[in-house]
């Protein structure tokens, strides 16, 4: 069959390391069409990944031949929309979206052209988090489920990892209307709230988001948010979830200048403890360490599994051609983009009442 035709938005740090590298290699995409607001960008990519069709407008890009849309912005919703009223399926990085009302706008928009929408949650796909889900569903006597994300700045630890092409000539108009719709976004999630509570809010949906969509597919949604600390630098902050009367979650997540990762998703049973590693993401091909510890008798069992080196960014990628190809929904629907926006909303207002 023919390859599908993709048409990129966004040419930056995420597009240049992973998505753009792995649709080359697949044989079943095709670039056909790439569109930054930095014309530089727009051709130093096209030059470089022979792509025929440029634009500095995503309107103009819907507009073309194209199977699918790949969002790869900062802002979503706005060229969701306009990719869906073209008909074309829609690959969105995550977050979908920065308020439970602007994912709906989304999910509605997708639903009436009859197209798909695929949240770009990697680790959703990893092999090594795959494992570790099937294992937490066997667990006995689950107590303890903790949540844990301490991360770069990733400008501090890429400089020294790859050499990206830099968009230095974008009109400075463009990010101040861009900034202004996030803003209203934020207002429309949260209400009036300090300025720190809205950086920590920042925080959960640029990092936290990968940990909410994990946690929420691996143990469901919790019953209730029992409260929420944020830093006062908005920095850091840590919640407390209920998942009924004997279990809790500690969630945890954090920015600091270290240049190392620091990601884990840990079960804690009476017997039992189950813990899912997950490497720096741009380490291409570096494996999901899964690592079980039980009992038998006096003994302490100890296993450390590396369930593969595959790339959970291509491994996506292989799942939404999957969708297109076969007609099926998306692991990583609208719908679960909207779920994990409502309870990251949740968890911040654990703070603010």
């Amino acid at each position: 069959m023919k390859p599908i035709k993709v048409g990129v938005v966004g040419c930056g740090m995420v597009a240049q390391i992973m998505h753009l590298p792995h649709l080359k290699e697949l044989k079943e995409f095709e670039i056909q069409a790439v569109c930054d607001v930095s014309p530089k960008l727009v051709k130093l990519i096209g030059d470089f990944y022979d792509v025929p069709e440029r634009y500095t407008n995503y309107e103009e890009l819907v507009k073309s031949e194209l199977d699918v849309v790949m969002i790869l912005t900062f802002y979503h919703s706005d060229i969701a929309k306009a990719a869906a009223r073209e008909g074309k399926h829609i690959f969105c990085e995550k977050p979908l979206s920065f308020s439970p009302q602007e994912a709906e706008e989304m999910i509605k928009a997708a639903d009436k052209a009859k197209v798909k929408l695929m949240v770009a949650y990697m680790k959703r796909y990893d092999e090594g988090y795959l494992l570790g889900q099937r294992l937490f569903k066997k667990m006995k006597d689950l107590r303890l489920i903790r949540v844990h994300d301490i991360c770069f700045e990733n400008e501090l630890a890429l400089r020294t990892m790859f050499n990206l092409y830099r968009g230095n000539d974008i009109n400075p108009k463009i990010i101040k209307e861009t900034e202004a719709k996030f803003d209203f976004r934020v207002r429309q999630a949260l209400g009036k709230s300090p300025s720190y509570v809205d950086k920590a809010y920042r925080l959960m949906l640029e990092l936290a988001s990968h940990d909410i969509t994990i946690l929420r597919a691996a143990f469901g949604d919790p019953e209730k948010i029992i409260a929420t600390s944020i830093w006062p630098q908005g920095d850091f902050f840590a919640s407390l979830l209920s998942y009924g009367k004997d279990v809790r979650c500690i969630f945890e997540a954090g920015r600091t200048k270290r240049n190392w990762f620091d990601e884990e998703l840990t079960a804690y049973g009476m017997k039992e403890t189950i813990s899912i590693k997950f490497p720096n993401p741009f380490h291409k091909n570096a494996p999901t360490i899964v690592e079980t510890m039980d009992i038998d008798g006096d003994k302490i069992i100890k296993k450390e599994v590396k369930a593969s080196h595959s790339e959970s960014f291509k491994c996506e990628l292989k799942s939404f051609a999957d969708c297109i190809i076969n007609d099926k929904e998306p692991l990583t629907s609208g719908e679960e983009g909207l779920k994990d926006t409502q309870l990251m909303v949740k968890m911040i207002k654990g703070h603010l009442t």
